[in-house]
């Protein structure tokens, strides 16, 4: 009679790969994100005493550059089309926040030109962002 062998099998996964790749788009995450959020680069004027607000949702940034080339969330747009498409996204999220950064060398009259874009797209919370003072030492 032949005898029967019984085969074990191991029941255990290994969770070692999965943890090495874990690892490794943990780190490609902690780099990419902060460049995701800086956006287009603008040199923002300083402000002594501004108040820091913290935001519960996303807003829409546009951002003026000094030449002044207009972007909206890193798009870039014409004053005209920048207006057109505020428009249209004032329809979609009316209560949206607008929030513009312009850079300290920026002509006045074109950042007064994008508040008033957005103003008339029917944004009613619309802001400037500045940079925190830095106190020079004497």
């Amino acid at each position: 009679m032949r005898r029967s062998r019984r085969i074990d099998f191991l029941s255990q996964i290994n969770v070692t790969p999965f943890v090495d790749v874990m690892l490794v788009l943990l780190i490609i995450f902690m780099i990419t994100a902060p460049m995701l959020q800086k956006g287009v680069e603008v040199k923002l004027p300083h402000v002594k005493k501004a108040p820091v607000i913290q935001l519960k949702e996303e807003p829409l940034i546009i951002t003026v550059r000094r030449d002044g080339t207009l972007f909206l969330n890193s798009h870039a747009f014409s004053l005209k089309k920048l207006s057109v498409k505020l428009r249209a996204l004032h329809k979609e999220v009316p209560k949206k926040k607008v929030l513009v950064r312009a850079d300290g060398k920026v002509e006045y009259e074109r950042v007064l030109k994008v508040l008033a874009a957005a103003r008339q797209a029917g944004f009613v919370q619309v802001g400037l962002v500045t940079a925190p003072y830095k106190e020079r030492k004497r």
